[in-house]
């Protein structure tokens, strides 16, 4: 099972191999490949199974309150849009989640409150203009 905190499900969907670090990349790749095969995700809370290798370094950002807020903030977002209550402990089929509908969404921007302050926001803009042609998660 994927464990997954709520901003990652948004992150996902424009993830084209890029990240903090080689590591953070590599832990990326190897849970969006999981989701290709639709392996079970349950939300956390905190650090997650892409955040492994930087959860505990001394300039990680994963347990700040701004990106706990933008978990909240990305699965209050989610939620609406899926008509389904999703919180730390949700179990969801990423085939179920990432589908067009999300992928609209996030490209009007009805689901990405959680994005505000992120520094990857430009690159993720220019990522749904451009369809998520580049993006590693299978466009379904």
């Amino acid at each position: 099972m994927i464990e997954i905190r709520g901003h990652h499900l948004l992150c996902a969907v424009t993830f084209t191999g890029r990240g903090y670090s080689r590591r953070f990349e590599r832990d990326f790749r190897r849970v969006v490949a999981r989701m290709n095969d639709n392996e079970e995700m349950v939300i956390v809370a905190g650090p997650d199974a892409i955040c492994a290798s930087v959860k505990d370094c001394a300039d990680s950002h994963c347990h700040e309150d701004r990106i706990v807020a933008r978990d909240r903030a990305a699965l209050a977002e989610i939620s609406a849009l899926t008509g389904r209550t999703l919180d730390v402990g949700s179990r969801l089929m990423p085939h179920d989640l990432f589908t067009a509908r999300h992928r609209t969404a996030f490209a009007e921007g009805t689901i990405r409150t959680a994005c505000a302050d992120c520094q990857w926001s430009d690159l993720c803009d220019t990522i749904a203009a451009d369809g998520f042609q580049a993006t590693l998660l299978d466009r379904r």
